[in-house]
């Protein structure tokens, strides 16, 4: 679902550019324009295209939008659907993002304060990959690590994070449905000598909390699309690839 900040559905292209450039400046602060619709028959488009490159993420999720409240009316009929953050700074880390997909509908709805909801019903083919490197990886937890640790007067310096393989969906600490959502468990902190023991019996107990969790790996939903063929891999780089649509 893509929230706009209007609530009358955008009576043009240009409109509708302006509208969706107002709701993603409203998550990440953007390094250039972001929007570019390119017109066939109104309502018939024939691009979206989001570009998402260099932009800045907040240092917290981004609000999930409200579910649609009432019917959904037919909008948007779009050729080509892109989305490109290569990368999106997520607290100095680099998160790569695109999505593709072809043949794509659109439709409107409206969330409970009447605002418009664009929602992606269908589409005949597409791909959505989110990558991030082992090392940015380490670096988001090992902020969080710090925080914690500096509250109990202990100095973390470095996090290690080793990532195996156990199918296609899953790593030693996370499983991926075809939701793309990511479910962690067996969290664990290991550290060498006195403090090391002592800085995970601090941080021991924050992770158990993230055990059995479930967390979204997209920060648009998808709507009433499912994706399939999921797939994880692991190396130097963390990187998540699904598919969705007829086909």
């Amino acid at each position: 679902m893509f929230p706009l900040p209007v609530k009358i559905f955008p009576a043009d292209p240009e409109a509708l550019r302006a509208a969706l450039e107002e709701s993603l400046r409203r998550i990440v602060r953007p390094a250039g324009q972001m929007v570019t619709v390119e017109e066939k028959s109104y309502p018939e488009l024939a691009a979206i295209r989001l570009s998402l490159d260099g932009a800045i993420a907040g240092e917290g999720s981004p609000p999930r939008p409200a579910p649609p409240v009432g019917p959904i009316e037919p909008g948007l009929r779009v050729a080509d659907f892109e989305i490109s953050g290569q990368p999106i700074f997520v607290q100095r880390a680099k998160v790569n993002l695109s999505c593709t997909a072809r043949a794509v509908q659109l439709g409107q709805g409206r969330d409970r304060d009447g605002n418009v909801l664009l929602v992606l019903q269908d589409a005949s083919e597409g791909k959505v990959e989110v990558g991030i490197a082992l090392a940015d990886l380490e670096a988001l937890v090992l902020a969080g690590a710090q925080t914690e640790a500096a509250r109990q007067g202990v100095t973390v310096e470095e996090v290690q994070i080793e990532l195996g393989a156990r199918g296609d969906r899953a790593l030693d600490v996370v499983e991926i449905d075809e939701q793309l959502k990511a479910r962690l468990s067996g969290l664990e902190c290991a550290g060498e000598g006195p403090l090391g023991t002592l800085a995970c019996g601090f941080i021991a107990p924050h992770l158990e909390r993230f055990n059995d969790r479930e967390f979204s790996l997209l920060a648009l939903p998808l709507g009433e699309v499912k994706l399939r063929d999921v797939r994880v891999a692991a190396g130097n780089e963390l990187r998540v690839r699904a598919e969705f649509g007829r086909v």
